[in-house]
């Protein structure tokens, strides 16, 4: 459960937000980082032991807020889904009656929602003789519906703006499909062009340009989002202990953090955080020497990075008799409760505020009648 706090007192109001750095590690857990300090914070449980994965592949936030993550074991392929708070919510989808594995899904890489909020994973055709080959396409209700793209060497997946498929192919570069239909439309930047010698993890920036991890160059190379045209070498080969990156992203701050995969050593890794305007390096935010013993295997053979979208902000005005009560529509409104007390004493009580929300603008905004000086209200993601 997440949650986001407001308190109408005198008409006055306050809003908390924040985000979290997630690290996802081959071992199998996913780690959860404080995205402001680098602190080890905590470790989604639930999903290891037996019967469990023997690695994690890959990571991604779904339309619904939950976080789904992708797991090997023997080959086979699972997605599992937790809570943004780490609660194991089990398996996301099966093949198989009785919650057996998927029987379409192996080899998994990592996985991402399209526009149609439908999963998108990186796999392989069946068992035995498995080859990495294929994107699956699932529903948010976990039900298999067929074979998107076939005949790819791909190594990562992103949704441009534009609402095509972008895959990084180790064979052929970055290569984009039609996001409707999956038919092959072009390659975006061919491996082998100026400053893509091999292609690993990428992301789309908030400029709309193109940032790809270069595993063999120490570096994140930069591409113009609509042409493809390479710009230049955002993060220079080295930079900041560079060595084998493997994933990235753009924090709330606007920096780049770029997961190191050795760091002084083979497999032993980093996060490394960069000027998101310049590239410049900026500091090790975290790093495995760091770490106490027990936390060190969360920079051991890392495979994906991401950071959680802030929770979003409650906005408290008066409204004559009554106080209006908004959160922004990007946060959709089945996912959330919102409810409110008299004050923070262990003895009260939250008690639900049933009013529909109202979609105004960009905002969903809940009406609710005032019958006091002061009331905390509360929004929760369950």
């Amino acid at each position: 459960m997440s949650v986001a706090c407001g308190i109408a007192l005198l008409f006055s109001s306050v809003s908390a937000a924040r985000a979290d750095l997630l690290v996802l590690a081959a071992n199998p857990t996913v780690w959860l980082f404080d995205d402001h300090t680098g602190t080890l914070m905590n470790r989604f449980e639930g999903i290891g032991g037996i019967g469990g994965p023997e690695t994690l592949e890959g990571i991604s936030i779904g339309p619904d807020g939950n976080v789904y993550v992708t797991g090997n074991t023997l080959g086979w392929g699972d997605v599992y889904r937790f809570t943004r708070n780490g609660q194991f919510m089990g398996r996301f989808a099966t093949d198989l009656p009785g919650g057996g594995r998927m029987t379409h899904l192996v080899l998994p890489g990592n996985l991402t929602f399209g526009p149609d909020g439908n999963c998108y994973v990186l796999g392989g055709s069946s068992l035995p003789g498995a080859v990495d080959d294929r994107i699956l396409r699932y529903n948010l209700d976990g039900t298999f519906m067929g074979y998107f793209v076939t005949n790819v060497n791909a190594r990562d997946l992103n949704f441009g703006r534009d609402g095509q498929l972008y895959v990084a192919d180790a064979n052929r570069g970055i290569v984009r499909y039609d996001g409707k239909t999956g038919a092959y439309r072009d390659t975006f930047v061919p491996i082998g062009a100026v400053g893509l010698p091999d292609v690993e993890h990428f992301i789309f920036g908030p400029d709309g340009n193109l940032y790809i991890c270069t595993w063999s160059s120490n570096a994140v190379a930069r591409y113009d989002g609509n042409s493809g045209q390479f710009t230049d070498y955002f993060v220079t080969p080295g930079s900041g202990g560079l060595d084998r990156p493997r994933a990235l992203a753009f924090g709330l701050d606007g920096d780049l953090y770029v997961i190191s995969y050795s760091y002084n050593s083979w497999g032993l890794g980093a996060i490394i955080r960069y000027d998101g305007r310049t590239g410049a390096f900026l500091n090790v935010m975290a790093n495995y020497a760091s770490l106490s013993q027990s936390q060190k295997f969360a920079l051991i053979n890392v495979h994906g990075l991401l950071f959680l979208p802030p929770l979003p902000q409650l906005q408290i005005n008066p409204a004559g008799d009554a106080v209006e009560i908004s959160w922004p529509s990007s946060s959709s409104a089945r996912n959330w409760t919102l409810s409110k007390q008299r004050s923070l004493e262990a003895t009260n009580q939250w008690t639900v505020v049933t009013n529909t929300p109202v979609l105004v603008g960009t905002n969903y905004v809940v009406t609710d009648q005032r019958d006091g000086i002061a009331a905390f209200y509360r929004l929760e993601q369950r």
